[in-house]
């Protein structure tokens, strides 16, 4: 039986850090407990990173999507086809002759991608992260270095690269479809079907490699931005044994900014190859380096960063809202644990 100053202690402000920023390591590998309880340590532990990223997801279309057309109109438009002037130029045209949809086109693909997309980042980030602790041997309340986190991040982005290739060429497909232009896709399902029963599944992934180059780095910035990023926004202000939701929520809007920066170029020619025919006979680029070279030789270093304004403004919310959210979730999900446990010991 537990006794009521327990019980209280559990209750004040002070406890529940040491027990609800706890990783799943821990639980999964400590010694004693039974092959069974850890199997489901391990299955709550999947639960809680997919069910937090699926959140985190809606949340970065409800925020962002609207600057995501923008910015993937910005890059697609070449010199020769010029029809926005800005990035609010492009916006106010896209809403002016399009509406609210215009802006939010090609979201079914994203909301539900992306609700996969974070799940699959997060949960695999997790997983990668166990690696990276048992490789280096350290214990789960271990700190990891800023390398550690960029190499985690690293394999987590080669593991979730499939999940995000089909949904983001799906979004780009209908992204790319101006006003004024006969659609060759009415949605993003009917995209999709439309690749499949012409190309195979094999046409979903259109733009693999050139997305490789931009997703695989940019997950390990990612990662290690935000830690740094978690860590200069704690310096400020009274010390905390976890960052408040304000704190993670300005970090997430810092490392949104510096990773989109880091990988911004790869973006534009993912984009473009993405966007291009989805018949490899009628495509404009051959390949990754191929569509760099002819955007170099053609509209000069600047053309590496059309639409940079639109994704900046839509990077920084974006990103501070999904880390938000998965923080809320993650910790709301162990709140719930700790209460249960709480509850267990009480009845036994």
């Amino acid at each position: 039986m537990v006794s009521r100053e327990s019980l209280e202690s559990l209750e004040s402000p002070e406890c529940p850090t040491k027990y609800l920023e706890r990783d799943s390591t821990d639980l999964h590998e400590s010694p004693g407990i039974s092959r069974n309880d850890q199997r489901r340590r391990r299955l709550m532990s999947a639960v809680k990173e997919l069910s937090a990223g699926t959140l985190a997801g809606i949340a970065q279309v409800a925020v962002g999507h609207p600057f995501d057309t923008v910015k993937v109109r910005m890059q697609c438009q070449t010199p020769n086809e010029v029809i926005f002037r800005s990035t609010f130029d492009c916006f106010w045209k896209t809403f002016r002759y399009e509406g609210g949809k215009g802006l939010y086109k090609g979201a079914w693909s994203p909301l539900l991608g992306s609700m996969a997309q974070n799940a699959a980042g997060f949960y695999f980030f997790a997983w990668s992260k166990r690696l990276v602790q048992r490789i280096y041997t350290l214990k789960a309340k271990d700190k990891m270095t800023l390398g550690q986190t960029f190499t985690a991040g690293w394999l987590s982005g080669c593991c979730a690269l499939f999940v995000e290739t089909p949904v983001d060429l799906l979004k780009v497909k209908m992204q790319a479809q101006l006003y004024g232009k006969k659609a060759e896709y009415r949605n993003v399902f009917h995209a999709g079907y439309k690749i499949v029963q012409t190309r195979g599944i094999p046409g979903l992934y259109q733009g693999l490699w050139s997305n490789a180059w931009r997703f695989v780095p940019g997950r390990a910035v990612y990662f290690a931005s935000y830690q740094w990023s978690v860590d200069f926004v704690s310096s400020f202000g009274k010390k905390r044994s976890r960052p408040s939701l304000r704190q993670c929520f300005a970090a997430g809007g810092i490392c949104g900014g510096i990773t989109w920066l880091s990988t911004y170029p790869f973006d534009v020619i993912r984009n473009r190859v993405q966007a291009d025919s989805a018949d490899p006979l009628k495509r404009k680029y051959r390949g990754t380096w191929h569509c760099a070279a002819e955007i170099a030789s053609r509209e000069g270093f600047s053309g590496f960063f059309k639409g940079l304004t639109a994704c900046m403004i839509r990077a920084v919310p974006v990103n501070a809202c999904i880390f938000t959210t998965y923080t809320a979730a993650i910790r709301k999900w162990e709140e719930v644990e700790e209460r249960s446990r709480v509850n267990t010991y009480t009845d036994g």
